[in-house]
């Protein structure tokens, strides 16, 4: 019998993935291409969509190009980066660059449009402790700029529906993106959309397995691909890997590095917290929520520390690897490098620092206290989620080119099972899990296999729960959702 075959794309925030993924859940052939984030003023974080296309078009290319015998793909599925705000003219152009989700420059908008009770009835509708890195606030500070005047509002992965299918809809992950999704009737609030004073147009929100014939037009983007496949909506990165997790792992917590951190786990809406921080995204059991906690500064931050120091963000891991004496290293780095969302917090207001300098500090010390203050921000997440459910299990998701030092710490500093993977893409193969369910195939992939973390020694892991307690001791503490106690 013949196999089944999707192709997957995931617009990630620094590279496009593409990858023709069969039943059995197997990479049969991939390629990526790196995009640019537009950075030239303070809190600036934009990308061209022309230069997602591009992207798409030479990474499918090379991926069907690699094939080593030519399949017919039987589906397209989607997954992206978000909230990233695209906006669409009248004629279906994009009018001026993608505002990614990282762009800060709308936080102050959202703390001066509205109160704090106002916030706080935003979290109440949406589950979003909003701050201004969600597509309404993004497209109301766009506003003042001159011949910005679209007729549509689009996150990125919606464009990129837009563009292979001339279809104009949004998913319920990608939705809760905007900061006026209701989460009870999965469809735009008409409440939040006049709190915002939004008068744009919306996509249609649908179902995530929601398929559309690849227009013409999106097969001179998809080569290779004929033009009437069916196209599937799909959903968040975020949530894409998150499936991935769920379908191998009983009751777990999904750690997913990228440019940014996710702690996301599973949780019963009717069961869903109102009075923490805690973002609540539709999973693809729109039955069930997403308890999600995200730190914005983690793989970027390595990077950052990595530019400083004139490295490459692996020499980085390896530095803290190769320290001398880790358990009476006393550096502590307080990763707040990005305002809005910080795992356990949400505020705007703090920003990164780093304690015990000494002209004794090594590029090993700066290195390991920076791991270490990932994991420690991260462990507090993790005791957040596990205090709302019974979860068994944290699978740590890598890319391939990690050492695993951050897996170690957080299985070093928790009491549950930390499981790392790296031979995986997540978001890429939780998409091709939907695309393949939405057609009828039947998937039955192989076990994961998970890859062994480096061993810390009795006396460095007795030390760093002492480090996480004066960690805490020193760190800010999280605020009411919409500021309100």
């Amino acid at each position: 019998m013949a196999s089944t075959h999707v192709l997957a794309l995931d617009l990630g925030t620094s590279r496009i993935k593409v990858a023709v993924v069969d039943e059995t859940l197997r990479v049969v052939s991939s390629a990526s291409r790196s995009h640019p984030t537009l950075t030239s003023e303070p809190g600036m974080a934009e990308q061209s969509p022309a230069l997602w296309l591009e992207g798409i078009r030479s990474a499918t290319a090379a991926t069907l190009d690699a094939l080593k015998e030519p399949v017919e793909i039987a589906a397209v599925v989607l997954t992206a980066q978000m909230p990233t705000l695209v906006a669409l003219s009248s004629t279906g152009e994009a009018v001026g660059n993608a505002v990614t989700w990282q762009d800060a420059r709308a936080d102050d908008l959202v703390l001066s449009r509205l109160t704090p009770l106002e916030r706080r009835r935003v979290y109440d509708v949406a589950g979003t402790p909003i701050d201004g890195r969600y597509i309404i606030p993004m497209h109301l500070r766009r506003r003042d700029e001159a011949r910005y005047a679209p007729e549509t509002i689009l996150s990125a992965k919606d464009y990129l529906y837009f563009v292979l299918t001339g279809e104009v809809v949004t998913d319920p992950s990608t939705a809760s993106g905007f900061g006026n999704f209701d989460l009870e009737d999965l469809d735009w609030s008409r409440e939040l959309t006049d709190l915002w004073g939004a008068s744009v147009k919306l996509p249609t929100v649908v179902d995530p397995r929601h398929r559309a014939p690849l227009a013409g037009s999106g097969a001179e983007v998809l080569r290779g691909v004929a033009a009437g496949t069916p196209v599937l909506v799909g959903a968040a990165d975020s949530v894409c890997a998150h499936h991935f997790v769920t379908t191998h792992f009983e009751k777990p917590i999904s750690v997913i590095d990228g440019s940014s951190r996710v702690i996301l786990a599973s949780l019963a809406r009717a069961h869903a917290p109102r009075d923490r921080e805690i973002l609540l995204t539709p999973l693809l059991d729109t039955l069930d929520s997403g308890a999600e906690l995200d730190l914005l500064a983690t793989g970027s931050s390595i990077a950052w520390l990595a530019g400083l120091l004139d490295v490459t963000p692996e020499e980085i891991e390896r530095f803290a690897l190769a320290h001398g004496d880790p358990a009476r290293a006393t550096t502590l780095f307080y990763p707040y490098l990005a305002g809005g969302e910080q795992g356990a917090l949400w505020r705007s207001d703090i920003s990164g620092s780093v304690a015990h300098l000494s002209l004794d500090t090594t590029r090993a010390d700066l290195a390991l206290a920076l791991f270490e203050a990932i994991a420690f921000e991260t462990a507090r997440c993790v005791e957040l989620l596990e205090s709302l459910g019974d979860y068994q299990t944290v699978v740590a998701l890598s890319g391939s080119s990690s050492s695993l030092l951050g897996a170690a710490l957080l299985g070093a500093l928790l009491e549950v099972p930390v499981v790392p993977l790296t031979a995986y893409s997540p978001s890429l193969l939780g998409a091709a899990l939907v695309g393949l369910s939405a057609i009828g195939a039947s998937t039955a992939s192989s076990p994961v296999l998970a890859d062994t973390p480096p061993v810390l020694d009795a006396a460095y892991r007795r030390a760093l729960k002492e480090k996480y307690a004066t960690y805490l001791a020193g760190a800010p503490a999280p605020s009411a959702p919409g500021g309100v106690s």
